[in-house]
């Protein structure tokens, strides 16, 4: 089979900007350099830097948005105020504002809250319009410390309602437990009795057909069968008793033979003449040819 040429597989480094040997001797040489893990170390602060300006990028649009939406709705609900009788949207939203501050009113709640900026300075917030203002309202606000009060009324009827709550869960879980008690104390109950019933229940052995007393016994009287060690059989009994004669078998006789000697050969007739061996002159070995007679 003929030889042919083929180009060796090359890969490319993104971090060097170069070309290796696509083999495994070759890739690991080169990623374990000085020079490809300086690259690694640069690409890797890049992305880490490009990802936090990213986000911060991210983070400053958001905020933007954020007060282009609340400058947004500032300007609709100072439309709103302004032009209440101007469109459908506006008397809607008027209405439900005056329902709503008069549900409030009604129920003697106080709409304004007295609140505190960063700086230390008094300001008040309207808590259904969003609004803020500098002067204390006409209505009537609520003060920090009347505030403060209220959250430890609500604070100290939810502690209330926890503390109800669980001293239910309590109680139930006693309950519950005051029934486990009592189920496995029937259930003891009931094993006891079901023992008790049972070695009750174990009847003596009874030998025979069961028999009322009090009637009349068709069988007869039963009588209780003992065991005996002298057990008669009732076999019939022998009156002559006929030995068998031992009979021997004599012992064989042992055959002696004779030992038969020959003293000529001429009684066997052509038995015994033998053929004499030819030895042809010049042949390596004696060879015997094939007679006629053979």
């Amino acid at each position: 089979m003929a030889d042919y040429w083929k180009s060796q597989e090359r890969k490319y480094c993104d971090f060097c900007k170069c070309w290796i040997a696509d083999n495994k001797p070759s890739v690991d040489f080169h990623e374990k350099g000085r020079r490809h893990q300086e690259n690694v170390k640069k690409r890797l602060k890049s992305i880490t830097k490009s990802s936090a300006k990213s986000q911060k990028d991210s983070e400053n649009v958001d905020a933007a948005i954020r007060h282009m939406e609340a400058a947004a709705m500032a300007a609709y609900r100072r439309d709103v105020e302004n032009n209440s009788s101007a469109d459908l949207t506006s008397i809607a939203i008027a209405k439900k504002l005056e329902d709503e501050n008069l549900a409030i009113s009604g129920s003697g709640k106080k709409i304004w809250q007295e609140l505190k900026s960063k700086e230390g300075n008094i300001y008040y917030w309207n808590t259904l319009t969003n609004e803020t203002v500098w002067e204390p309202p006409v209505e009537g606000y609520l003060t920090i410390k009347e505030q403060r009060e209220e959250l430890d009324k609500e604070t100290a009827k939810q502690l209330k309602e926890v503390d109800k709550q669980r001293k239910i869960e309590a109680l139930q879980r006693v309950q519950e437990q005051k029934a486990d008690d009592k189920e496995e104390k029937a259930r003891l109950a009931r094993e006891k009795m079901k023992e008790r019933r049972v070695a009750d229940d174990i009847p003596e052995p009874v030998y025979g057909p069961i028999i009322d007393p009090g009637k009349n016994d068709p069988y007869g009287k039963w009588e209780t069968i003992k065991e005996s060690k002298n057990l008669d059989l009732q076999l019939p009994a022998r009156h002559d008793q006929f030995e068998c004669p031992v009979v021997y078998e004599p012992e064989p006789i042992a055959k002696e033979f004779k030992e038969k000697t020959v003293e000529s050969l001429e009684t066997f007739g052509e038995c015994s003449k033998f053929k004499k061996r030819k030895v042809v002159a010049g042949a390596k070995r004696n060879t015997r040819q094939r007679m006629d007679d053979d």
